[in-house]
């Protein structure tokens, strides 16, 4: 048993004591006295709360509440009544559970019925399920907010007819009202409520979900080589020229097709380096590379300290120093030898030093044809050595026993050598020194590794600075550098750090398909070492409906834009993804571009649907991108709005508290829970938002079970502000949504010609119509009718477009 326990038990004996004592028959106590005598301390000393985790005196709009017991938000409302207000409890009932309709129905008991009621009411507003009623001496615990269907007066509650029967039963009583056993919700099991679950969705009744959707040959050799000419061919040693100079994307410009504020993409870890005492330097600035990082790579190897770059990921990172060294700093680096130890998700290693130094082997071997274990390189490397070991005790074999003496001198240089950091570290120095050049050592893709990972690899960094002659540079995450700067590996030093910002999404996109159109339309040998050809009319064409939409269509890269969120690397990937998708019509593409060239536009709702659907027949949560903002995880209808309102709130609290967009989550629960949602309804909304990366926290990726602080990504701003509105998205994710009206679900069912489709969507806006007017959500904020309308709108254009009749298939539900 935990301490807290014993102390608790102790204070509770202590405080029966107290109240044993002789007081005068008429010395009954009011409300606040019997609050400060008896139940404050049973909250603080018996039940060890922290005082920061119980509000008093907490006003809404039909009062002020006694006691409020709070982590992130609320989890018990606690109301006090008078010593003299005693609750007429089964006598023979010394401390356990008992049905709450009788106990109410006995008229001696209206004062604890109205107090029931007056609790109930509070943790509806707080979306708190926890009731406690007591006059010190007396403790009633019910569940005043219920998801199971059951009235709160219809259950249970758990009696403690005196403070000896709390102690009788002490076990129970800590472990459901401590803090920690109102977390864990040990009061549910107690009185027999869980969440009931939902209806499955239509998804559990498709035998073949998610499926695989079907691509034709075409569809399917453009995918494969629209991947390897946009991703994989820049990275052939044969193109890495014309990649560099023509076509790399410089970082730091700031979107222009953001959801959210200039100044939140600014400022995501501004003040978090403020309270570090730190300060990140810009790797590139409006005219190029920052003079300053050219100087540090120049004096690193002097300093003895590595080099830091900082970059989130997929912003392009490796791309960067392939960049640096071969153009934006080529007159530093071009008589310099330049290693790569590449720490990607494809090595594998126990130890990251002893990676570094067989890379580093492999690399002077492999690019620069230098042998350190070459037998005249390191007679030359440790020719000291050997002349202190011809001095030795060995030195006289060399005429007495010469072959002796050989074996014994290399038994030694063996020895030396078979330490292979301390070799490699002599041998670099060595390098050096005799041909004239400095030795630069990159630590890469240090962000593809788990977070102690990435603290090893950066202590390896400092290890080969601080003993090497060389210039070291590692790349990390900026949560990485940020948390290990406060408490891991980087606070005890001191390295120079940079920051790489992702490049503008659609400068990069542009870019890297005119690539592709110059490597296709070059009359050289178009193929990869692995032998792959690329003499293919049609990805030329398709390529160039994209070429043509890159520099055209907004909308389409708003969408990449914001969906992407900064990752060079995903928004790679939604191009690629498209480009001989299952879920578009190629043919159709290919066949407008070779009529008439430049003027097919490229419908916003096709390039969604390739990424809703993925390479599956429907939508799957899994593996989609996109997230399902209508999902939910119990029995109520307004909980399919919870994620979008939950949404709404971070953002719009973010935008009016400061530049940087973060709201403490403290706030959030408090704010959903006064609408009437439960603690555990909003953890649920928030994971599902992280999941998707609708929201972020300041130094990690966010989780609601230990960030303290979010605010909405453009991906979760762009998500809220246009995807629900659409007949594409909720085409996709009705399938994954549980309906949980009856006479609704019958109509949700699989649907595959667009005319069906368009039927189910309606039935689907209409059913969510029906869940908003029984849910009595505020309109203030993020509301449904809106969308609705919006919606509405939109399956009107998609019948139109496809002269579809309109009044025919949105029929469901009118008279």
């Amino acid at each position: 048993m935990s301490m807290s326990f014993e102390t608790g038990y102790d204070a509770l004996e202590q405080l029966i004591a107290d109240e044993s004592g002789e007081r005068a028959s008429d010395d009954l106590r009011n409300e606040a006295q019997t609050r400060f005598d008896v139940i404050d301390r049973v909250v603080k000393e018996v039940l060890g709360w922290p005082l920061d985790r119980i509000h008093v005196e907490t006003h809404n709009d039909s009062g002020y509440t006694d006691y409020e017991l709070r982590d992130h938000g609320t989890l018990a409302i606690l109301e006090a009544k008078r010593e003299g207000r005693s609750f007429e409890l089964p006598v023979e009932l010394a401390a356990g559970t008992c049905l709450i309709r009788p106990l109410v129905s006995d008229p001696k008991n209206g004062h604890l019925k109205k107090a029931m009621l007056q609790a109930m009411q509070y943790a509806s507003m707080r979306g708190a399920a926890t009731c406690i009623i007591s006059n010190g001496h007396q403790w009633v615990v019910f569940l005043g907010s219920r998801s199971d269907g059951i009235p709160p007066l219809e259950g249970k509650a758990m009696v403690f007819p005196s403070l000896t029967a709390i102690r009788d039963r002490f076990v129970i009583f800590h472990n459901c009202l401590s803090e920690r056993g109102l977390i864990n919700r040990q009061i549910f099991s107690e009185l027999s409520l869980g969440v009931t679950a939902p209806p499955a969705p239509l998804s559990a009744s498709l035998s073949r979900y998610p499926g695989t959707k079907f691509r034709n040959t075409v569809q399917s050799n453009l995918q494969i080589l629209g991947q390897v000419l946009l991703e994989d061919m820049p990275q052939e040693e044969r193109y890495s020229e014309l990649f560099l100079t023509q076509c790399y994307a410089t970082s730091g410009a700031l979107s222009a097709y953001a959801e959210v504020s200039k100044e939140l993409l600014k400022s995501r870890n501004t003040e978090f380096l403020a309270s570090l005492g730190a300060s990140e330097v810009p790797a590139t600035l409006r005219r190029g590379l920052n003079p300053e990082l050219s100087a540090e790579s120049l004096a690193a190897a002097a300093s003895h300290r590595p080099i830091v770059l900082l970059g989130g990921v997929g912003v392009g990172k490796s791309t960067f120093i392939k960049h640096l060294v071969a153009v934006d700093a080529k007159t530093v680096f071009e008589n310099a030898i330049t290693i790569l130890v590449d720490y990607g998700h494809g090595a594998t290693f126990a130890n990251p030093a002893e990676f570094a130094i067989d890379q580093i082997y492999r690399a002077l071997l492999d690019d620069y044809e230098i042998n350190v274990d070459d037998a005249s390189f390191v007679e030359d490397l440790y020719r000291k050595e050997l002349l202190l070991f011809d001095r030795g005790i060995f030195g006289g074999l060399k005429s007495q026993a010469p072959t002796e003496y050989l074996l014994r001198r290399v038994g030694h240089l063996d020895t030396l050598v078979s330490d292979r950091s301390a070799h490699l570290q002599r041998s670099v120095s060595r390098i050096s020194r005799s041909h004239h050049r400095q030795v630069v050592v990159f630590l890469d893709n240090v962000d593809q590794r788990d977070h102690a990972d990435q603290n090893r690899v950066f202590l390896v960094a400092n290890e080969i600075a601080a003993t090497w002659d060389a210039t070291v540079f590692v790349t990390l995450r900026p949560e990485t550098y940020y948390e290990s700067l406060r408490y891991g590996a980087v606070s005890g030093y001191h390295p120079r750090v940079f920051s790489i910002s992702p490049p503008r999404t659609d400068v990069m996109l542009k870019k890297r398909v005119q690539f592709a159109l110059e490597v296709l339309s070059s009359r050289t040998d178009t193929r990869t070492t692995a032998g792959v050809g690329f003499q293919s009319e049609s990805l030329e064409l398709f390529l160039r409906v994209l070429n043509d939409n890159f520099a055209h269509n907004g909308p389409l890269l708003a969408l990449i834009d914001n969906l992407a969120g900064g990752n060079m690397r995903r928004a790679l990937d939604f191009v690629t993804q498209f480009i001989g998708s299952g879920h578009v019509d190629t043919a159709k593409i290919i066949g407008v571009e070779t009529r008439d060239p430049g003027s097919y536009r490229i419908p916003l709702h096709e390039f969604l649907r390739s990424l809703l659907h993925g390479d599956g027949e429907y939508y799957d949560p899994q593996v989609s991108p996109i997230a399902n903002l209508f999902t939910l995880d119990r029995q109520h209808p307004a909980c399919h709005f919870l994620i979008p309102i939950t949404l709404q709130y971070v953002r719009s609290r973010g935008d009016a508290a400061d530049s940087s967009g973060y709201i403490d989550l403290d706030d959030v629960y408090q704010h959903m829970q006064g609408q009437g949602f439960t603690q555990d309804a909003v953890t649920f909304a928030l994971a599902q938002m992280a999941r998707h990366r609708l929201v972020e926290a300041p130094l990690d990726d966010f989780d609601p079970a230990t960030s303290d602080r979010a605010r909405i990504t453009t991906v979760g701003a762009y998500t809220l502000a246009n995807l629900p509105r659409l007949f594409t998205y909720c085409d996709a994710v009705v399938v994954d949504t549980p309906i949980l009206d009856p006479e609704f679900r019958s109509h949700i069912v699989d649907a595959r010609q667009l005319a069906e489709r368009v039927t189910r969507v309606d039935v689907f806006r209409k059913y969510l119509d029906a869940s908003w007017a029984r849910a009595g959500l505020p309109e203030a904020g993020w509301a449904w009718p809106d969308v609705s309308a919006a919606l509405d709108a939109d399956i009107r254009t998609v019948c139109h477009g496809a002269a579809l009749n309109y009044g025919e298939l949105c029929s469901y539900g009118h008279a």
